[in-house]
């Protein structure tokens, strides 16, 4: 009969843990949910993610192929849930909640605005990123209304009530985006002019068909600084933003279990920096200068 040392026994047990920890599953790896949505994406292996069709620097295209802040986020969402990702651009920004609700994708990444309206038919995430509205204004047009060279929304609000020219403000805002809905309510008395796209209504406030538009200050800052041949001694982006405004992920209700994910993964994002870094590669953030305001770098002028 043979003897084992207890050495040998030793080392046969730790032989067996590891076959033991190589053969077992990863739970690091492994997503257990009762999320419908994300148990889809699991067993098919692809995170069908609704995007913006144009909104750079989330999301535009670029030598025939779509990129953008968000296309790298989706890319970094997928690569961490372990599937494929497929990018879907609908052909306006108002096709994708129904698109979402008609189960033609998993989930909405778009700069989309958080608002209550919204929620009432999804779910959003935590923020993933957050700006705010500005104002592009006009200086010839607002002459007549005597404030051409307000530096503030506030500014400007105040010297429309003090002359009593509220009433003939002309704003240009994006049909189906959050400025549609927000605009009424910080310029009560002014005429509403809405737009298919967000460069249509740049285009028209440059032409005088407005005196401002009213969205997202990384839109407006990278418009002006595109057109900055023809727009540069006509319009300026007023600083600092003057509604806070947050970006979330939309997914399907009833599906917590997905939503408490895309909550960490949001919370990643920020603080590891990924979203300030993905933003680099298209744009040159030269600083945030005050809170939900960045400034674009005097050497970025695209493609005028």
């Amino acid at each position: 009969m043979k003897h084992f040392s207890l050495s040998t026994a030793g080392a046969w047990i730790t032989a067996l843990c590891l076959v033991l920890m190589l053969s077992a599953p990863s739970f690091a790896q492994e997503i257990v949910s009762n999320s419908p949505v994300l148990s889809k994406i699991v067993s098919s292996q692809s995170l069908r993610v609704g995007v913006n069709p144009q909104f750079k620097p989330f999301s535009f295209k670029q030598n025939g192929k779509r990129v953008g802040v968000d296309i790298d986020i989706a890319g970094l969402l997928a690569k961490k849930l372990g599937v494929n990702v497929d990018i879907i651009t609908p052909k306006s920004f108002s096709d994708l909640i129904p698109m979402l609700l008609a189960d033609k994708v998993d989930i909405i990444i778009a700069g989309m605005s958080i608002t209550f309206d919204r929620a009432k038919v999804v779910d959003f995430s935590n923020p993933y990123f957050d700006t705010g509205l500005s104002i592009l204004l006009n200086k010839i047009t607002t002459t007549r209304l005597g404030i051409s060279a307000a530096p503030s929304y506030t500014v400007l609000h105040d010297e429309l009530l003090r002359n009593g020219k509220a009433n003939q403000l002309v704003v240009a805002v994006t049909e189906g985006k959050a400025p549609q809905r927000v605009v009424p309510r910080f310029f009560p008395q002014a005429q509403i002019k809405a737009y298919p796209s967000n460069e249509a209504a740049a285009e028209a406030t440059l032409k005088g068909e407005a005196d401002i538009m009213v969205h997202d200050e990384i839109f407006l800052k990278v418009w002006l600084k595109e057109n900055a041949k023809r727009a540069s001694f006509r319009l300026v982006v007023l600083d600092p933003p003057f509604k806070p405004d947050f970006y979330g992920f939309a997914i399907r209700k009833g599906n917590q279990d997905f939503l408490n994910l895309l909550n960490v993964f949001a919370l990643e994002l920020q603080s590891n920096g990924h979203v300030v870094q993905f933003m680099g590669k298209y744009l040159p953030v030269k600083s945030r200068v005050v809170t939900r305001s960045y400034n674009i770098s005097e050497d970025y002028y695209g493609g005028d």
